[in-house]
């Protein structure tokens, strides 16, 4: 069992370690393999893929800047790669812990209800004790999620205009933005394109507790223009099932 790796991470880390004593500070790297694990006495051999990032966001160029990368490269790595299954919107992020991980700067990925991953950063006293240069975010999933490939399809591009609403919600502070994401993509209506979260804001004017999410909504009907009735009715319905739900509504 000694030689019987549970996870791909510190695989990832020794190869980060590697790297750093020969001063390569911007690194990107993944590795997917088999690794074992035990569930009520029984073994088995699933296939993950991990990711590790560490330095600078971009290159050293005169026009990049030097930010450092975060949680939310992280997760956007794990975002795009679960954009590529054809289920993609069934996958959301929760607050957890990893062993290996930040507890505040931590989320598990789950396919409806089941934990399928991890994405955070280090630990930092992992990283102390590692003697590691900086922040180091990793992920590490299950891999038999994303061979569900979502085959590309093409159409036609409208004739009819897109039409476009922005919401700021105002919710309690421990509820997940992807639950407020879901709902409104379960209440906007077929003809919904596109749903984004662009801001989240706490402080001046926030009642305490809570925070404001700023959505981006997008419709185009393939053949006739959307009118402003129709729409209004559909965000009524998006609020109403938030108020219902989650006892947010519309920031005044």
């Amino acid at each position: 069992m000694s030689v019987m790796r549970s996870s791909l991470i510190p695989g990832l880390i020794a190869t980060l370690k590697y790297n750093e004593n020969r001063q390569q500070e911007r690194l990107r790297l993944f590795e997917t393999g088999q690794v074992f694990a035990s569930q009520a006495e029984e073994f088995s051999q699933p296939t993950r893929i991990a990711g590790l990032l560490s330095g600078r966001r971009f290159p050293d160029n005169w026009s990049n800047s030097s930010e450092l990368v975060d949680f939310f490269d992280a997760k956007g790595d794990v975002e795009t790669l679960l954009s590529l299954t054809r289920n993609g919107k069934e996958f959301r992020f929760t607050p957890g812990t990893h062993p290996a991980m930040h507890s505040g700067q931590c989320a598990e990925l789950r396919e409806h209800d089941r934990l399928v991953g991890h994405v955070g950063a280090i630990h930092p006293s992992l990283r102390r004790e590692l003697g590691l240069n900086g922040d180091v975010f990793l992920f590490e999933l299950q891999l038999q999620v994303l061979l569900h490939r979502q085959i590309p399809l093409a159409s036609a591009l409208s004739r009819f205009p897109e039409v476009t609403r922005d919401l700021a919600i105002l919710v309690n502070n421990a509820t997940p933005a992807a639950d407020i994401l879901a709902s409104v993509r379960e209440n906007a209506g077929e003809f919904l394109t596109d749903l984004r979260l662009f801001d989240v804001y706490q402080g001046d004017a926030i009642e305490i507790g809570k925070k404001s999410l700023a959505l981006g909504l997008t419709w185009q009907h393939p053949s006739r223009t959307l009118n402003d009735d129709e729409v209004n009715e559909i965000i009524s319905c998006c609020i109403k099932a938030l108020e219902d739900t989650f006892d947010a509504g519309l920031r005044n």
